[in-house]
C-alpha cells in the first residue's frame, strides 16, 4: 500500500495514468460513432441496391410558339413508369424538375404524332412513358375584334320602375385561338344578372362567351374576358324638380337608314328607355325619342353603332344623350323568321 501510494505521487506515473486513460476513452467513442456510421453507409447501401419500381405523373411541357400556333390534344400530365435502386426513386418522387417535353419548335398545320422527351430524371432509372408519344392537332393561332352585346332580364324589375340606361364598359374584346373557330366567332355575350324586383341600379363585373351565328358558344380565349355592366334603373313616375321642371321617362324608338335592310340583323339599343327633363306640357306630347341608326356604318356581319339623341323642342335635358346600338347578322334559320 505505501509502494502505490509513493507511485502515484511520482509525476510520471500520473501522467501514463492520464494516457492509458485518454486512449481508453478515444477507442470507446470512435467505436461507438464509427458503428454508427458504418450502419448508416449500410443502410443507404441497401437503398441504393435495392430495386424498385414505381408510377410518377410528370407536367407536360410545350416547345411551341404560342404566337403562332395553336396546339390542341395535349394532356397537362403523362403518366411514367420509372425503375431503379429506390434511393433514386424516392429523390424522383420528391423532386419537381422532372418534365415531359414535346418538340413542336417546327410544327406542320394538321394532326400529327410527336415523341415524348422526359428531362430532370437520373441516368439510372429506367423510364417508360404511357403514352410514349401524343397525337395532336396544329393550327395557325389567329385574332380578332368582335363586338359585345350585353344583355339583361327586363321581368325582373319592379313595378313602377325603369331601365333608364344599360352600357358597359367596352365596347369590342379580342378573341384568339385556332383559325377555324375564330372564323365562326360572330360576336361575344355578357349576360348581367338581374335579382327578381330590382328597384336600385346594378354595376357588376360580368364574363364574356364567344358565340357564333347560330347562337352556340365557341370554346376560344377572350381578352379581356370579363367586362364592367351597369343597369340604370329609375322610378317611372314623374318628378318635380327645384327650377319646377318636371322629368319623364320614355321610350326609344329606333329609325332605320343606310343601304342595308334591318331584317338581316338582331339589333340591341344599350337602353330601350331614357329619362328627359322639361315642362310640364312639353313632357305631356312627348312618348318616345327617335334613334336615327345608319346601317351602312356596320360590315355584312355586323358591329356596334354610338347614335346619338336629340333634344327634341320643350326638352333641357336627356340622360343618358347618346345609346349604343349592337347590330348582328341573323342566321340563315332565323333570317326567314323576321324580328
Amino acid at each position: 500500500m505505501n509502494f502505490f501510494n509513493h507511485m502515484i505521487r511520482k509525476k510520471w506515473f500520473q501522467l501514463i495514468i492520464t494516457l492509458l486513460l485518454a486512449i481508453a476513452l478515444f477507442v470507446y467513442v470512435n467505436g461507438t460513432i464509427g458503428g454508427s456510421f458504418s450502419n448508416n453507409r449500410r443502410e443507404r447501401q441497401r437503398q441504393l441496391i435495392t430495386t424498385q419500381t414505381t408510377y410518377i405523373n410528370v407536367p407536360v411541357n410545350l416547345d411551341v410558339n404560342e404566337n403562332r400556333y395553336y396546339i390542341s390534344g395535349v394532356p397537362q400530365t403523362i403518366r411514367v413508369q420509372i425503375t431503379g435502386p429506390s434511393g433514386l426513386i424516392t429523390a424522383a418522387q420528391n423532386s419537381s424538375t422532372i418534365r415531359a417535353t414535346v418538340d413542336l419548335s417546327h410544327p406542320r398545320i394538321g394532326s400529327q404524332r410527336v415523341p415524348i422527351s422526359i428531362t430532370g430524371l437520373s441516368n439510372s432509372l429506367i423510364r417508360k412513358t404511357d403514352p410514349s408519344s401524343l397525337t395532336v392537332n396544329v393550327s395557325r393561332r389567329v385574332t380578332k375584334m368582335v363586338p359585345v352585346q350585353a344583355t339583361y332580364s327586363r321581368d325582373n324589375i319592379a313595378n313602377r320602375y325603369l331601365v333608364s340606361g344599360f352600357r358597359v364598359s367596352r365596347r369590342y374584346v379580342r378573341v384568339a385561338g385556332p383559325s377555324d373557330l375564330i372564323r365562326v366567332v360572330d360576336h361575344v355575350s355578357a349576360s348581367l344578372p338581374v335579382p327578381a324586383n330590382t328597384r336600385n341600379s346594378i354595376s357588376q363585373n360580368v364574363s364574356l362567351r364567344a358565340i357564333d351565328r347560330n347562337g352556340s358558344v365557341v370554346s376560344v380565349e377572350i381578352d379581356p374576358d370579363n367586362i364592367q355592366a351597369t343597369l340604370d334603373i329609375t322610378s317611372e313616375l314623374a318628378s318635380q324638380n327645384s327650377s319646377g321642371q318636371s322629368t319623364k321617362i320614355v321610350s326609344l324608338s329606333p329609325r332605320f337608314t343606310g343601304s342595308r335592310s334591318v331584317s338581316n340583323y338582331n339589333i340591341t339599343l344599350s337602353s330601350s328607355t331614357i329619362q328627359i327633363t322639361g315642362s310640364r306640357d312639353s313632357l305631356n306630347r312627348i312618348d318616345s325619342i327617335p334613334v336615327n341608326i345608319d346601317l351602312s356604318q356596320v360590315g355584312a356581319s355586323g358591329g356596334v353603332i354610338d347614335a346619338d339623341l336629340s333634344l327634341p323642342r320643350g326638352v333641357s335635358q336627356m340622360t343618358p344623350r347618346s345609346v349604343e346600338v349592337s347590330v348582328s347578322a341573323k342566321s340563315s334559320n332565323s333570317s326567314s323568321s323576321g324580328e
